[in-house]
Protein backbone atom coordinates (compact mmCIF):
# COMPACT_ATOMS: atom_id res chain seq x y z
CA UNK A 1 0.00 0.00 0.00
CA UNK A 2 1.00 3.43 -0.95
CA UNK A 3 0.56 4.51 2.69
CA UNK A 4 2.55 1.83 4.21
CA UNK A 5 5.79 3.97 2.49
CA UNK A 6 7.98 6.99 3.75
CA UNK A 7 10.81 8.62 2.62
CA UNK A 8 13.18 7.98 5.40
CA UNK A 9 13.08 3.64 5.21
CA UNK A 10 13.69 5.19 1.06
CA UNK A 11 16.39 7.42 2.11
CA UNK A 12 18.13 4.17 5.07
CA UNK A 13 18.01 1.59 2.17
CA UNK A 14 19.43 4.66 -0.59
CA UNK A 15 22.38 5.23 2.14
CA UNK A 16 23.57 1.36 2.67
CA UNK A 17 23.85 1.17 -1.04
CA UNK A 18 26.33 4.19 -1.32
CA UNK A 19 28.76 1.48 -3.35
CA UNK A 20 25.73 1.67 -6.12
CA UNK A 21 25.60 5.70 -6.26
CA UNK A 22 29.31 5.96 -6.46
CA UNK A 23 28.66 3.06 -9.39
CA UNK A 24 26.08 5.24 -11.23
CA UNK A 25 28.44 8.36 -10.63
CA UNK A 26 31.53 6.18 -11.84
CA UNK A 27 29.41 5.04 -14.96
CA UNK A 28 28.15 8.38 -16.14
CA UNK A 29 31.62 10.09 -16.23
CA UNK A 30 32.98 7.23 -18.13
CA UNK A 31 29.70 8.43 -20.60
CA UNK A 32 30.91 11.86 -20.17
CA UNK A 33 34.67 11.40 -20.98
CA UNK A 34 33.44 9.58 -23.98
CA UNK A 35 31.27 12.23 -25.26
CA UNK A 36 33.72 14.56 -24.75
CA UNK A 37 36.35 12.46 -26.92
CA UNK A 38 33.53 12.35 -29.65
CA UNK A 39 32.43 15.61 -29.52
CA UNK A 40 34.49 18.70 -32.10
CA UNK A 41 36.45 20.34 -29.53
CA UNK A 42 35.46 23.88 -29.21
CA UNK A 43 37.38 26.76 -27.61
CA UNK A 44 36.56 30.49 -27.09
CA UNK A 45 38.67 33.31 -27.16
CA UNK A 46 37.95 36.40 -25.51
CA UNK A 47 39.06 40.20 -25.52
CA UNK A 48 37.72 43.40 -24.01
CA UNK A 49 37.97 46.46 -26.22
CA UNK A 50 37.53 49.89 -24.55
CA UNK A 51 34.43 52.17 -26.01
CA UNK A 52 33.47 55.27 -24.29
CA UNK A 53 30.97 57.28 -24.79
CA UNK A 54 30.10 61.09 -24.20
CA UNK A 55 27.47 61.30 -22.26
CA UNK A 56 26.83 64.83 -21.76
CA UNK A 57 27.22 65.38 -25.74
CA UNK A 58 24.41 62.19 -26.81
CA UNK A 59 21.34 64.48 -25.90
CA UNK A 60 22.49 67.37 -29.25
CA UNK A 61 23.77 64.40 -31.15
CA UNK A 62 21.38 65.66 -34.10
CA UNK A 63 22.87 63.22 -36.75
CA UNK A 64 22.14 59.92 -34.95
CA UNK A 65 18.71 61.18 -34.09
CA UNK A 66 17.71 61.63 -37.37
CA UNK A 67 19.40 58.02 -38.25
CA UNK A 68 18.04 56.45 -35.32
CA UNK A 69 14.24 57.80 -36.33
CA UNK A 70 13.76 57.56 -32.74
CA UNK A 71 13.80 59.50 -29.79
CA UNK A 72 16.74 58.57 -27.46
CA UNK A 73 14.64 59.25 -23.54
CA UNK A 74 17.43 58.57 -21.55
CA UNK A 75 21.40 58.01 -22.00
CA UNK A 76 20.69 54.39 -21.57
CA UNK A 77 18.67 54.61 -25.10
CA UNK A 78 21.49 56.43 -26.71
CA UNK A 79 24.34 54.09 -25.11
CA UNK A 80 22.33 50.83 -26.36
CA UNK A 81 21.72 52.17 -29.20
CA UNK A 82 25.37 52.61 -30.24
CA UNK A 83 26.31 49.86 -28.82
CA UNK A 84 23.82 47.96 -30.93
CA UNK A 85 25.10 49.62 -33.98
CA UNK A 86 28.91 48.50 -33.21
CA UNK A 87 27.68 45.14 -32.27
CA UNK A 88 25.67 44.34 -35.87
CA UNK A 89 28.30 46.52 -37.64
CA UNK A 90 31.66 44.45 -36.89
CA UNK A 91 29.88 41.59 -38.22
CA UNK A 92 29.16 42.62 -41.33
CA UNK A 93 30.04 41.66 -44.60
CA UNK A 94 32.93 44.37 -45.03
CA UNK A 95 34.44 43.62 -41.34
CA UNK A 96 34.51 40.00 -42.07
CA UNK A 97 36.00 39.74 -46.10
CA UNK A 98 39.16 41.81 -44.39
CA UNK A 99 39.27 39.48 -41.08
CA UNK A 100 39.09 36.27 -43.46
CA UNK A 101 42.20 38.17 -45.86
CA UNK A 102 44.51 38.81 -43.11
CA UNK A 103 43.98 35.62 -41.73
CA UNK A 104 44.02 33.60 -44.72
CA UNK A 105 47.64 35.75 -45.56
CA UNK A 106 48.82 34.81 -42.15
CA UNK A 107 47.85 30.97 -41.79
CA UNK A 108 46.72 28.61 -44.67
CA UNK A 109 44.49 26.99 -42.14
CA UNK A 110 41.59 29.41 -43.05
CA UNK A 111 41.91 29.22 -46.79
CA UNK A 112 38.94 27.23 -46.97
CA UNK A 113 36.94 29.61 -44.82
CA UNK A 114 34.24 32.03 -46.38
CA UNK A 115 33.27 35.12 -44.55
CA UNK A 116 29.44 33.57 -43.64
CA UNK A 117 31.97 30.82 -42.03
CA UNK A 118 32.37 33.29 -39.34
CA UNK A 119 28.97 34.72 -38.50
CA UNK A 120 28.26 31.75 -35.95
CA UNK A 121 31.39 32.11 -34.96
CA UNK A 122 31.98 35.39 -33.39
CA UNK A 123 29.75 37.46 -31.66
CA UNK A 124 29.83 40.59 -28.83
CA UNK A 125 28.65 41.79 -26.02
CA UNK A 126 28.43 44.86 -23.20
CA UNK A 127 26.88 45.59 -20.15
CA UNK A 128 28.24 49.12 -19.97
CA UNK A 129 29.81 51.65 -22.17
CA UNK A 130 33.68 51.36 -21.43
CA UNK A 131 33.77 47.78 -22.21
CA UNK A 132 32.81 45.67 -25.17
CA UNK A 133 33.27 42.05 -25.11
CA UNK A 134 34.31 40.51 -28.16
CA UNK A 135 34.71 36.58 -28.16
CA UNK A 136 35.27 33.73 -31.38
CA UNK A 137 35.32 29.94 -31.30
CA UNK A 138 37.16 27.44 -33.37
CA UNK A 139 38.42 24.08 -33.18
CA UNK A 140 41.27 24.60 -31.30
CA UNK A 141 42.54 27.28 -28.80
CA UNK A 142 45.49 28.87 -31.33
CA UNK A 143 42.85 29.58 -34.41
CA UNK A 144 40.64 30.86 -31.80
CA UNK A 145 43.00 33.14 -30.31
CA UNK A 146 44.03 34.13 -34.00
CA UNK A 147 40.47 34.77 -34.90
CA UNK A 148 39.30 36.84 -32.18
CA UNK A 149 42.98 38.98 -32.00
CA UNK A 150 42.94 39.20 -35.75
CA UNK A 151 38.92 40.41 -36.02
CA UNK A 152 39.50 42.79 -33.01
CA UNK A 153 42.40 44.82 -35.07
CA UNK A 154 40.23 45.05 -37.94
CA UNK A 155 36.82 46.37 -36.14
CA UNK A 156 39.83 48.67 -34.68
CA UNK A 157 41.04 50.27 -37.92
CA UNK A 158 37.72 50.69 -39.68
CA UNK A 159 35.99 51.81 -36.38
CA UNK A 160 38.28 54.63 -35.95
CA UNK A 161 38.36 55.34 -39.46
CA UNK A 162 34.71 55.79 -39.70
CA UNK A 163 34.51 57.98 -36.43
CA UNK A 164 36.73 60.18 -38.20
CA UNK A 165 34.57 60.87 -40.87
CA UNK A 166 31.79 61.43 -38.23
CA UNK A 167 33.86 63.95 -36.43
CA UNK A 168 33.90 65.60 -39.71
CA UNK A 169 30.11 65.29 -40.35
CA UNK A 170 29.74 67.12 -37.02
CA UNK A 171 32.24 70.00 -38.32
CA UNK A 172 30.52 69.80 -41.86
CA UNK A 173 26.59 70.15 -40.03
CA UNK A 174 27.69 72.70 -37.43
CA UNK A 175 28.91 75.35 -40.73
CA UNK A 176 25.89 74.32 -42.75
CA UNK A 177 23.01 75.49 -40.10
CA UNK A 178 24.23 79.06 -39.89
CA UNK A 179 24.28 78.68 -43.61
CA UNK A 180 21.02 77.62 -44.08
CA UNK A 181 19.69 79.65 -41.38
CA UNK A 182 21.26 82.86 -43.40
CA UNK A 183 19.63 81.88 -46.55
CA UNK A 184 16.23 81.36 -45.50
CA UNK A 185 16.89 84.99 -43.86
CA UNK A 186 17.48 86.28 -47.32
CA UNK A 187 14.80 84.62 -49.57
CA UNK A 188 12.47 85.93 -46.62
CA UNK A 189 13.75 89.42 -47.23
CA UNK A 190 13.78 89.12 -50.90
CA UNK A 191 9.72 88.08 -50.39
CA UNK A 192 9.51 91.07 -47.98
CA UNK A 193 11.31 93.42 -50.32
CA UNK A 194 8.93 93.02 -53.16
CA UNK A 195 5.70 93.29 -50.84
CA UNK A 196 6.72 96.49 -49.19
CA UNK A 197 7.58 97.95 -52.47
CA UNK A 198 4.09 97.33 -53.40
CA UNK A 199 2.67 98.59 -50.09
CA UNK A 200 5.00 101.76 -50.54
CA UNK A 201 3.82 102.32 -53.86
CA UNK A 202 0.07 102.52 -52.95
CA UNK A 203 1.03 104.78 -50.02
CA UNK A 204 2.72 107.38 -52.92
CA UNK A 205 -0.45 107.98 -54.61
CA UNK A 206 -2.01 108.90 -51.39
CA UNK A 207 0.86 111.34 -51.20
CA UNK A 208 0.35 112.45 -54.29
CA UNK A 209 -3.24 113.54 -53.87
CA UNK A 210 -2.57 115.55 -51.42
CA UNK A 211 -0.03 119.29 -50.54
CA UNK A 212 0.83 117.97 -47.25
CA UNK A 213 1.55 114.58 -45.40
CA UNK A 214 -0.99 114.15 -42.54
CA UNK A 215 0.40 111.95 -39.30
CA UNK A 216 -1.08 109.06 -40.22
CA UNK A 217 0.03 107.99 -43.95
CA UNK A 218 3.37 109.41 -42.33
CA UNK A 219 2.94 107.17 -39.75
CA UNK A 220 1.86 104.04 -41.89
CA UNK A 221 4.96 105.21 -44.51
CA UNK A 222 6.92 105.07 -41.42
CA UNK A 223 6.10 101.45 -40.82
CA UNK A 224 6.45 99.81 -43.98
CA UNK A 225 9.70 101.68 -44.22
CA UNK A 226 11.05 100.24 -40.95
CA UNK A 227 9.92 96.63 -42.25
CA UNK A 228 12.39 97.30 -44.94
CA UNK A 229 15.26 98.44 -42.92
CA UNK A 230 18.12 96.41 -42.37
CA UNK A 231 19.37 98.69 -39.84
CA UNK A 232 22.70 99.60 -42.11
CA UNK A 233 24.12 103.04 -41.93
CA UNK A 234 22.10 103.95 -45.35
CA UNK A 235 18.70 102.55 -44.05
CA UNK A 236 19.37 104.11 -40.62
CA UNK A 237 19.90 107.57 -42.06
CA UNK A 238 17.24 108.03 -44.24
CA UNK A 239 14.66 106.57 -41.64
CA UNK A 240 15.89 109.45 -39.19
CA UNK A 241 15.35 111.86 -42.16
CA UNK A 242 11.67 110.97 -42.81
CA UNK A 243 9.84 114.58 -43.34
CA UNK A 244 8.11 115.19 -40.71
CA UNK A 245 4.18 115.36 -40.03
CA UNK A 246 2.25 118.86 -41.88
CA UNK A 247 5.78 118.97 -44.25
CA UNK A 248 4.88 119.08 -47.96
CA UNK A 249 4.21 116.38 -50.32
CA UNK A 250 6.92 117.24 -52.45
CA UNK A 251 9.35 116.36 -49.83
CA UNK A 252 7.74 113.08 -48.65
CA UNK A 253 7.93 111.56 -52.39
CA UNK A 254 11.25 112.76 -52.65
CA UNK A 255 12.62 110.64 -49.55
CA UNK A 256 10.26 108.08 -51.10
CA UNK A 257 12.20 107.94 -54.12
CA UNK A 258 15.30 107.84 -52.30
CA UNK A 259 14.12 104.87 -49.63
CA UNK A 260 12.81 103.09 -53.07
CA UNK A 261 16.33 103.11 -54.60
CA UNK A 262 17.34 101.45 -51.15
CA UNK A 263 15.21 98.94 -51.60
CA UNK A 264 15.87 98.12 -55.41
CA UNK A 265 19.55 98.47 -55.06
CA UNK A 266 19.41 95.48 -52.12
CA UNK A 267 16.63 93.48 -54.65
CA UNK A 268 19.02 93.37 -57.49
CA UNK A 269 21.89 92.33 -54.86
CA UNK A 270 19.93 89.79 -52.98
CA UNK A 271 19.63 86.91 -56.26
CA UNK A 272 23.65 87.21 -56.27
CA UNK A 273 24.23 86.35 -52.30
CA UNK A 274 21.77 83.93 -52.29
CA UNK A 275 23.49 82.10 -55.20
CA UNK A 276 26.64 82.47 -53.86
CA UNK A 277 25.38 81.29 -50.53
CA UNK A 278 23.38 78.16 -52.05
CA UNK A 279 26.64 76.92 -54.12
CA UNK A 280 28.52 77.13 -50.69
CA UNK A 281 25.95 75.35 -48.93
CA UNK A 282 25.84 72.69 -51.70
CA UNK A 283 29.24 72.33 -51.95
CA UNK A 284 29.09 71.06 -48.10
CA UNK A 285 25.94 69.42 -48.30
CA UNK A 286 27.93 67.09 -50.95
CA UNK A 287 31.02 66.68 -48.69
CA UNK A 288 28.32 66.02 -45.91
CA UNK A 289 27.05 62.80 -48.38
CA UNK A 290 30.57 61.51 -48.73
CA UNK A 291 31.72 61.66 -44.67
CA UNK A 292 28.42 60.62 -43.22
CA UNK A 293 28.18 57.22 -45.91
CA UNK A 294 31.84 56.44 -44.68
CA UNK A 295 30.97 57.23 -41.25
CA UNK A 296 28.99 54.05 -41.13
CA UNK A 297 26.09 56.08 -39.06
CA UNK A 298 28.31 56.00 -36.06
CA UNK A 299 28.08 58.52 -33.63
CA UNK A 300 31.06 61.34 -32.77
CA UNK A 301 30.68 60.61 -29.74
CA UNK A 302 32.12 57.30 -29.40
CA UNK A 303 35.74 56.55 -28.80
CA UNK A 304 37.32 53.01 -29.35
CA UNK A 305 40.52 51.87 -28.42
CA UNK A 306 42.31 48.10 -27.93
CA UNK A 307 44.05 46.90 -24.40
CA UNK A 308 47.76 47.71 -24.59
CA UNK A 309 48.69 44.10 -24.99
CA UNK A 310 46.06 42.13 -27.38
CA UNK A 311 46.32 38.66 -25.65
CA UNK A 312 43.15 37.32 -25.82
CA UNK A 313 41.85 34.84 -23.28
CA UNK A 314 40.61 31.02 -24.30
CA UNK A 315 38.64 28.95 -22.53
CA UNK A 316 37.52 25.01 -23.30
CA UNK A 317 33.69 25.25 -24.33
CA UNK A 318 33.31 21.96 -23.58
CA UNK A 319 35.96 20.80 -21.41
CA UNK A 320 36.31 17.21 -20.25
CA UNK A 321 36.10 17.52 -16.40
CA UNK A 322 32.21 19.14 -16.75
CA UNK A 323 30.70 16.68 -19.09
CA UNK A 324 32.06 14.08 -16.60
CA UNK A 325 30.53 15.73 -13.87
CA UNK A 326 27.36 16.66 -15.66
CA UNK A 327 27.51 12.74 -16.81
CA UNK A 328 28.20 11.20 -13.44
CA UNK A 329 24.81 13.42 -11.49
CA UNK A 330 22.51 12.31 -14.27
CA UNK A 331 23.61 8.53 -13.85
CA UNK A 332 23.06 9.07 -10.27
CA UNK A 333 19.27 10.68 -10.83
CA UNK A 334 18.42 8.04 -13.46
CA UNK A 335 19.43 5.52 -10.23
CA UNK A 336 17.65 7.17 -7.98
CA UNK A 337 13.93 7.27 -10.04
CA UNK A 338 14.81 3.68 -10.92
CA UNK A 339 15.14 2.77 -7.23
CA UNK A 340 12.05 4.87 -6.26
CA UNK A 341 9.78 3.24 -8.69
CA UNK A 342 11.58 -0.30 -7.70
CA UNK A 343 10.62 0.32 -3.93
CA UNK A 344 7.33 1.70 -4.22
CA UNK A 345 4.51 -0.40 -3.16
CA UNK A 346 2.06 -1.24 -5.70
CA UNK A 347 -1.74 -1.69 -4.03
CA UNK A 348 -2.88 -4.91 -5.31
CA UNK A 349 -5.06 -5.23 -8.10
Amino acid sequence: MLEDWNLRDYILVITHRWYLVALAFLFGALLGLGASKLLTPSYRANLDLYVGIDAYRGPRDRYIVGVAQDEFRNLDDYKNWNMAQLNEMVRGDEFLIETLLALQAADPYWNEFIPADFYPMLRGSWRNAGRWHLAAEADSSEHAAQLVRVWALVIDKRVNEALSHARKVVALDTRMVPLADELAEMKIRQILLAQITLNLAELRQDVESTDQVDAYPRDLILAQAARAADWGAGWSSLLKAIPASGADSAQMLVWLDDYQSLIVADLADLPARIDALETQYNQLANQYAIEAESSLALSANLSLGLPDEVAPFVEDVRPAGLLMLVGGLLAILVWLLFELARSTPREAA
